[in-house]
This record gives C-alpha cells, structure tokens and sequence, in this order.
C-alpha cells in the first residue's frame, strides 16, 4: 500500500512539474514582440533588430530616455518596415520591457490621452491615426506609422496587433490594479514618490467612487508603513494621529493638495485627497488596502 502511495505522489509530482514547464511564461524579452520581417507585407523589416540597454537608450531617443529610465526599463528593441514601393509608407515598431509590470503599465498611463480606443491590445491599449501602444506584462510596445491616410492606420493597427499575438494571452494585470476595482482608466502609477512627496512610497494615483486616491505599491510591512507615515506627517499642517479599525490614520492638510487623509497597514498605505470626515472615505481606505494584494510579513 505504501509503495502504492509514494509510486501515485511521485507521478503526481512529476505530472505538475511537466505541467510547469509547459505552461506559457510572460516573456520579458522586448523583441518578441517584434514581427518577422515580412509578417507585415507589404511592407518588410529594414535590417535587424535594433536593441538598447537604458544606458545606451538616448542613442534612439535621445530625449525620452529618461522617462522610460524612471518606470525601471531593462532593455528594448527596434524595427522599421517599410516598402520599396511607397517611400513614405513605413511603421516604426518598438518595445520596452521593464522590470515590474508596473512599470510598463506606468508608461502606458504616462501616453494614454483622455479618449483612448485599443480594445484587444494586450492588458490595455490606444490608437490614433498616427500612433499606438499597448501593455503587457512587463512590455510596453509603441507604434508609428507614416503613409497615406488610406494605408496608414490599417498598417498601424496590423503591426499592434501583430505585436499581441506574438506575446499570446495577456496575463492578469499586477496586485495593485485591482485595487481600484479592476478599472484602471484614467490610473498613473507614479514610479518615484506619490504626490509628489519623498516621504511616501511609489505607488498608483486615481479615483474610486468619485474620490482622488492613491495607494503604495511597494513592499511594506507595518513599521516600514508608519515610518512612512510619521515623514509625511511633518509634511501636513495640522496632523491629526488617530486609528479606525485597527488600522493607525493621519489626516492634515497638504501645503499643495489640499485635505487628505491615509490610512496604514501590512499591505502599505492608502490615502485620499479628502478631508477625514467625507462619508465612507475611512472605509474605502481599507477596502483599498484589503484589495491590494496580499499582505506583507509583520501584521498590522
């Protein structure tokens, strides 16, 4: 019976092991989201895949280096199609990949205007009639296209598209986004500082229910998380320390936003451009931070 056992956990143990090797990984790599050089054709790839490290960026775009730096960039890769033919008809495909998708959601905000239409790009996505982008994962794949007003935007929808099924299906987006109940329009994740205030941790700024909020996105656990409470308390006028089930609040008015109140946990901090009293803002809080993956080691 027991070799029976140990016989069925061995097959099981090798079952899932080739179930984990097979299963598809999120690529990392900038270049496979680079279509083969006459996926597009008519129009085909010019030369071979451009590739830059952050440090050698500027050499590509000399300029946006920086931003793309910020959101954690680890490496990107370039191509050109065009065709011989038409001269002015082209389409510049790049890709950018980052170290947390965060990142490459970071950069996808950091672009995404105000009205925004690419429904089945990746994790989320924009076209125009000159340029688009989507995110995926740890990627972020921009677009431009050049041409006629007839060919132009068929091409550039036929290269992002490309560009998504090479990557295959989009993965859930990280933790923190659902946070904001799984709606991330109009959310920006803000890579060095929220609000603006060294005192606080990274993490994503939008609205829920109508109301301005934010939440860290960096790995916390409850001393981290009052630490950071107590730097930005020196920052407010008139703090006010208090708790509300469980969880230590500060609330104050910021010398450039106004009220906010924030309240701290394992899981970070949480916050809202709102004065402490605003009906159901405590609660949202924590709901916030309950929604914003798992928590950290330490507690409360």
């Amino acid at each position: 019976m027991r070799s029976l056992l140990a016989a069925t956990l061995a097959l099981a143990s090798a079952l899932a092991l080739l179930a984990a090797e097979m299963a598809p990984a999120a690529t990392t790599d900038p270049a496979a989201a680079l279509p083969g050089a006459t996926a597009l054709a008519p129009l085909e790839r010019a030369g071979q895949i451009e590739r830059h490290t952050p440090e050698t960026l500027w050499e590509r775009i000399d300029g946006e280096a920086e931003l793309y730096k910020s959101y954690g960039l680890a490496a990107s890769a370039h191509a050109r199609y065009e065709t011989p033919s038409d001269p002015d008809r082209r389409v510049e495909l790049s890709a950018f990949s980052f170290t947390d998708p965060l990142g490459a959601f970071g950069v996808f905000a950091a672009f995404r205007p105000p009205e925004c239409d690419g429904r089945g790009l990746g994790n989320g996505g924009c076209i125009d009639d000159y340029q688009g982008f989507f995110w995926q994962g740890h990627l972020f794949v921009l677009a431009d296209a050049s041409g006629s007003a007839a060919s132009r935007p068929l091409d550039l929808r036929r290269a992002l598209e490309a560009a998504a099924a090479l990557l295959g299906p989009a993965p859930e987006p990280p933790a923190p986004l659902p946070a904001f109940f799984g709606h991330a329009a109009g959310v920006r994740y803000q890579p060095l500082h929220l609000l603006g205030r060294s005192a606080l941790p990274p993490g994503l700024e939008g609205s829920a229910g109508g109301t301005v909020v934010f939440i860290s996105t960096a790995p916390a656990d409850a001393a981290a998380a009052l630490a950071w409470i107590e730097a930005y308390r020196a920052v407010l006028k008139e703090p006010v320390v208090g708790e509300h089930e469980g969880r230590r609040t500060l609330s104050g008015t910021d010398p450039a936003l106004g009220p906010v109140v924030l309240a701290t946990g394992a899981r970070g901090i949480a916050g809202a451009r709102s004065s402490p009293d605003a009906p159901g803002v405590r609660e949202l809080l924590l709901k916030l931070l309950t929604l914003a993956g798992p928590p950290a080691s330490g507690g409360r």
